[in-house]
């Protein structure tokens, strides 16, 4: 469909035209099963191909793509039980002339005298176990699935609100059906009760379709990093060095690599036993905070989160020490899983492959240090792919395996990892030098001084060189502005969130490819 084509946002007043159209839609998807989530595009091409196909109003082709996205989502909003949905009524619904109820910060509060239809719908809703709310836009609604209280949205709305709905759906995939308004305008609208009611009450569970709250997962993993629960895990025997290993995993962080873990684990096995599970997450974490403490020494960086790095505090030998003895842990916790002696070893076989490629991508970046060497941006790319795309990788992949996910899913897996983990690192060097009270590390392996380096004429390479063997850090902004280099820089991280996008378009997992669009989409929200 073209991009520039305007939509018109009518809809069909005749309740026999609605429903023909709902119907064929739905029988084109129940023939042609997608996958969701869709893109914007695929839903207007779908729809075209269908307005052309019926001969309907070319008009109504906004109603059509609304009518698409519901048929898409229905099989996974039915899967959801009641009281894990949300009814999302607008305001204009009441009758403005004899509305009594009141406004507070969630919207409106139906006094339920029966002087519009919102009160029968809600009262309806909320008796089946539904969080039902009258409000405009999404923000509340937002709230909610971010706080994990919701998993999936139904939504009354005019035809421009489901148009700009599906934006934020299609950015974090939320499970979501439209029910258009018959007329737009801002008081005492009007709506297909009956539409909205066969909506509330679909309920069909298909396995297939299991959702993963990322909040829940969150919680799950976080409640793995305290005191009582670690000492439980790795039993403890006082002594100072262990004392050490306890505080670098009790240190901050986001956690992301454990939640992956735990998150590809659940995706294939449901029955999740905490005993295993916390092993592979906390192995990962391992894994991680060691290799952070050699960065550190490696760097000589003097705080990490805020607090003195180890070396800084006990010096390099302890430091040392200390990394090694978290990469032991990891994995000993491997070998402690309660899992067939080959899915055991296909998990150390990840780690290692993983702790190696690490290693080896830290050795690049080393020893471009050492020489004062400027990589190239495909240098550069190798450095990310070999250092955080790794670290992606054998995050999700631990998870998978431990719970025996099959050879396709892992495959892409690994597709997606190294797409996600580049493009996360190039979104980084571009905010490192668009904050101007940060210092970027210009020496260290950067896409935008690579970039920056290939285009430059003669007689600014050598202003180029000087700043950076100086580490004049204005003058080489100055050159990055001048060159156009951030644009440069982000159609490249544009180019790696659509491959990312494009390798989950392909998962079969519904569970994990919608979890892994919402890590996506909050990952790059700037961006998409």
């Amino acid at each position: 469909m073209n991009k520039d084509f305007t939509l018109i946002l009518d809809v069909p007043l005749k309740p026999e035209v609605r429903s023909t159209i709902r119907r064929e839609v739905d029988a084109w998807f129940s023939g042609s099963p997608v996958i969701p989530p869709i893109s914007y595009q695929a839903i207007g091409e779908i729809a075209a191909l269908l307005v052309a196909k019926h001969g309907w109003d070319k008009n109504y082709m906004a109603f059509v793509m609304v009518c698409c996205g519901n048929a898409v989502w229905r099989p996974v909003v039915s899967s959801v039980p009641f009281n894990r949905r949300i009814l999302l009524l607008p305001h204009c619904l009441k009758n403005s002339m004899l509305c009594k109820g009141q406004q507070d910060e969630m919207g409106l509060l139906c006094s339920e005298c029966g002087n519009c239809s919102i009160s029968g719908l809600l009262r309806e809703a909320e008796n089946l176990g539904y969080v039902a709310i009258i409000t405009e836009g999404t923000t509340i609604t937002t709230r909610l699935i971010e706080s994990g209280k919701v998993d999936v949205v139904i939504g009354v709305g005019c035809m421009d609100v489901l148009q700009r709905m599906f934006v934020s759906v299609s950015k974090y995939s939320i499970p979501s059906i439209g029910i258009p308004l018959l007329s737009c305008g801002c008081t005492d609208t009007a709506a297909d009760s009956a539409w909205i009611k066969e909506e509330l009450y679909q309920l069909e569970y298909d396995s297939k379709f299991r959702l993963l709250n990322l909040n829940y997962l969150r919680n799950r993993t976080s409640s793995i990093f305290g005191n009582e629960q670690l000492s439980r895990i790795l039993e403890p025997s006082g002594n100072s060095t262990e004392q050490l290993v306890f505080e670098s995993l009790l240190a901050g962080g986001k956690r992301i690599r454990p939640l992956l873990t735990v998150l590809a684990f659940e995706a294939f096995n449901s029955q999740a036993e905490p005993h295993n599970l916390n092993r592979l997450a906390l192995s990962v974490e391992c894994f991680h905070k060691a290799s952070l403490i050699h960065d550190d020494i490696e760097d000589d960086d003097e705080t990490r989160y805020g607090k003195e790095t180890l070396h800084t505090r006990y010096g390099v030998p302890v430091a040392i020490n200390i990394g090694d003895l978290l990469i032991g842990e990891g994995y000993r916790l491997l070998t402690e899983i309660d899992l067939p002696p080959d899915i055991v070893r296909d998990c150390i076989k990840v780690v290692a492959n993983g702790h190696r490629k690490l290693s080896v991508g830290q050795g690049i970046e080393l020893m471009a240090l050492k020489n004062r060497e400027i990589l190239s941006p495909k240098e550069t790319i190798a450095v990310f792919e070999y250092k955080t795309a790794t670290a992606f990788k054998v995050a999700l992949l631990l998870g998978a395996t431990a719970a025996g996910a099959d050879a396709e899913s892992i495959a892409l897996m690994e597709q997606f990892s190294h797409f996600a983990g580049i493009g996360y690192q190039i979104k980084d060097d571009i905010e490192d030098f668009k904050n101007e009270n940060g210092d970027p590390e210009i020496h260290k392996p950067s896409v935008l001084v690579s970039l920056l380096s290939e285009k430059l004429t003669p007689d600014d390479r050598l202003l180029f060189l000087e700043a950076w063997k100086e580490n004049n850090i204005a003058t080489i902004r100055q050159l990055v502005e001048k060159y156009d280099i951030n644009r440069c820089a982000e159609d490249l991280l544009l180019d790696y969130i659509r491959e990312s996008g494009q390798c989950l378009a392909n998962f079969q997992n519904i569970g994990l490819k919608m979890a892994l669009h919402e890590i996506l989409g909050n990952m790059f929200k700037a961006y998409i």
